[in-house]
């Protein structure tokens, strides 16, 4: 007898069935021809753009491009830090970094959350060793950095940014700070440089592997910056900071000239 509190199918209807969610299969970082989906090199960077300046207000800034990785980094001070906070002989170093709205696949919130907190002290920790505090005591140098759009790649790009506004902003500093991202794979692939898609997307997600991002001083050869994610064997972990190092020095070149540009550029106006 059918039960009067359910509605029945029609006489010959099938149960339909259960779909279970399955692990997606993992995608190839490279393909046949040893080439990324944007058709790169695994050690091949993307375009690189940057204009100094922008931001009137700022006492220096910097629009920057890396593929499609977009972000504005700005300068203000030297200020005087509040009364309440005990005299230094050296300055202090803040920073502020935010995703826009729109910068992501995922609508990012106006307020600052805790990803973007742990990167403002990244940025941090990579200038304070860079900056010559000495040089204005119970003073302070804010800095501020904007995703406009993220594509990956975006914690050593605005080290970078930030690093440049403090020189457009004249603050005195012992070397430019450049930075560059490297994805390792279990099955032994090395992308330098990642997109969005490379450095989070399902192929990163299900194969394993570790993550760094190197910022260093060219001139002097020193490191910066140094972060390391996921777990990789000692020796691979050698060889793939030393190819961050290797991607920062040519990096680093393309920079300077850029950077020299776009002042030659704003000195003519």
């Amino acid at each position: 007898m059918p039960d009067p509190k359910r509605n029945c199918g029609p006489e010959g209807a099938i149960e339909p069935p259960v779909l279970h969610k399955e692990t997606p299969d993992p995608l190839k970082s490279v393909d046949k021809n040893k080439l990324r989906t944007d058709g790169r090199k695994w050690n091949e960077l993307r375009s690189l753009y940057l204009k100094v300046g922008i931001i009137t207000k700022a006492q220096g800034s910097v629009y920057i491009e890396m593929g499609n990785t977009k972000l504005v980094a700005a300068v203000y001070g030297p200020k005087e830090t509040l009364r309440r906070e005990e005299f230094s002989l050296k300055g202090k170093v803040s920073c502020e970094f935010k995703y826009m709205p729109f910068s992501r696949a995922h609508y990012c919130e106006p307020r600052q959350n805790f990803e973007e907190k742990m990167i403002s002290k990244c940025i941090c920790d990579a200038m304070e060793g860079v900056v010559l505090l000495e040089r204005f005591p119970k003073a302070q140098v804010e800095i501020s950095v904007q995703v406009i759009q993220d594509d990956g790649s975006a914690l050593p790009l605005a080290i970078t940014a930030a690093s440049i506004a403090l020189i457009s902003a004249n603050i005195e500093v012992k070397d430019l700070v450049v930075g560059t991202t490297l994805r390792f794979f279990e099955n032994s692939d090395v992308l330098v440089d990642p997109t969005a898609e490379e450095e989070h997307g399902p192929f990163s997600k299900y194969s394993g592997g570790a993550g760094f991002h190197l910022a260093v001083l060219p001139s002097l050869s020193q490191i910066s910056y140094l972060k390391q994610t996921g777990k990789i064997a000692q020796a691979q972990a050698k060889d793939c900071i030393e190819t961050c190092w290797e991607t920062c020095l040519r990096l680093a070149t393309g920079i300077k000239n850029l950077l020299q540009e776009s002042i030659e550029e704003n000195v003519e106006r």
